[in-house]
């Protein structure tokens, strides 16, 4: 019996040593496998190959719609002195030295508003674009049957991401010169009297420095002069330039922003320039859902960046000279939310100008105005509200020849406006 097993087990020792060779193999193949993986890996860190970049076009569709009505009550005249004072607050149509009216009441969606964006990634960076419409400020239709405006252009840009740190804008945008994020929410189109607000065509360089950011603008120039021929002149031989600084502090972010311009006519008789300056200081301090916005602004080169052009820069007189005017604006703002759907906005402004003593009696010397608001939004991207506006313009009369100096403004307007 002995005999007989004896080839099995020799048959089966046979098997073991195979297997054992096989399992040896196979170990070996691994280790090579592992140390060839490990190699590429070390590759990889040494030599890492560039990433690749995402190819193709985004493309962003967006705006909102809105209705505003307004009843609108004048101390000095029935209606605003321009048909555009009726669509929103444009403190210099407030009218002086007439005699009051009825409340008047107006309604229109004007300022309904449509953009498209794209972004393009590129090498190390990404290439962005914005165009933007609406109907405000149209001089094209009427009220009588269909309320038809034409659309104008906002916003006209291409924004290059250079890279993390820098950027390079160029077309129609914001000024420089105004900060957009300290602009209080309001309602009524642009809101104080004393804020910046300026859109036009630019070339901006941005450039990051440290948490902040350093903004260096060339933008289209424009003067406005009183005793002129024109209202503006086209004249400047150079553009306006704007230096920003950008930066924050835990909750409290700011701006600020110095500007020099050329103040030029030429009237086919005489030529003249001058150059201004100007500052704005502005920012934004959060506490918790609530927030302070600010803005402060002074300088002889104001005249059509502040509150809608409020003032002229300066005048021309009568030996030919321009004689730039100092002005000084601002606002204080309070936004406070009462629950997750109900939020106020309180807006205080003021601007004011010295002007010389060879200005007309006409001549506004100061604007005041208060913002108060009570905003609705029952789900998200829509807002309903409610919001007064006291507004209120005075002008010189040094000679004396009005009898009254000073009007103003009260409003009520509703608003409806879904963004999408």
């Amino acid at each position: 019996m002995m005999i007989s097993l004896l080839p099995a087990v020799a048959s089966a020792q046979t098997n073991v040593e195979e297997l054992q060779t096989r399992i040896e193999e196979l170990q070996a193949q691994i280790d090579k496998l592992a140390a060839e993986a490990e190699q590429r890996r070390n590759q990889v860190v040494e030599n890492p190959e560039p990433p690749q970049q995402q190819s193709g076009t985004q493309i962003e569709i967006g705006g909102f719609m809105k209705l505003d009505t307004m009843f609108s009550d004048y101390s000095d005249g029935s209606s605003a002195t321009a048909g555009i004072g009726e669509d929103f607050l444009v403190p210099s149509t407030i009218p002086v030295g007439g005699e009051g009216g009825d409340g008047k009441f107006d309604a229109h969606a004007k300022s309904s508003r449509l953009f498209i964006k794209t972004h393009t990634p590129v090498a190390g960076g990404q290439i962005n674009t914005h165009l933007e419409i609406d109907a405000m400020a149209s001089s094209q239709g009427d009220e009588r049957i269909s309320n038809s405006y034409a659309q104008r252009l906002r916003h006209a840009y291409v924004d290059w991401q250079i890279d993390a740190s820098r950027s390079l804008l160029a077309g129609q945008t914001w000024s420089t010169f105004f900060n957009v994020g300290a602009l209080p929410e309001g309602l009524d189109f642009v809101g104080p009297v004393g804020t910046i607000f300026e859109r036009q065509p630019q070339l901006r360089y941005t450039q990051k420095i440290g948490s902040g950011s350093i903004q260096l603008a060339a933008e289209n120039p424009s003067t406005t002069l009183y005793n002129g021929s024109e209202n503006p002149y086209d004249d400047g031989g150079t553009p306006d330039i704007v230096l920003r600084y950008n930066n924050s502090a835990g909750d409290f972010s700011y701006s600020v922003a110095s500007m020099s311009r050329e103040l030029a006519y030429d009237n086919g008789t005489d030529t003249e320039s001058v150059r201004g300056h100007a500052i704005s200081v502005s920012g934004k301090y959060q506490f918790g859902r609530d927030d302070i916005r600010f803005m402060l602004s002074s300088g002889n080169a104001l005249g059509r960046y502040m509150g809608l052009n409020s003032y002229r820069a300066g005048i021309i007189e009568a030996d030919g000279d321009i004689e730039l005017i100092d002005q000084t604006g601002g606002f204080i703002a309070l936004r406070h939310f009462w629950n997750d759907q109900w939020r106020s906005n309180l807006v205080l402004s003021a601007s004011k100008a010295d002007n010389p003593g060879s200005v007309s009696d006409t001549t506004p010397s100061a604007y005041r105005s208060l913002h108060a608001n009570l905003l609705y939004s029952p789900v998200p991207k829509l807002t309903l509200g409610g919001e007064y506006i006291f507004a209120s313009k005075e002008v010189e009369n040094s000679g004396g020849s009005l009898v009254d100096d000073e009007g103003d403004l009260q409003r009520l307007q509703f608003s409806v406006k879904y963004v999408f």
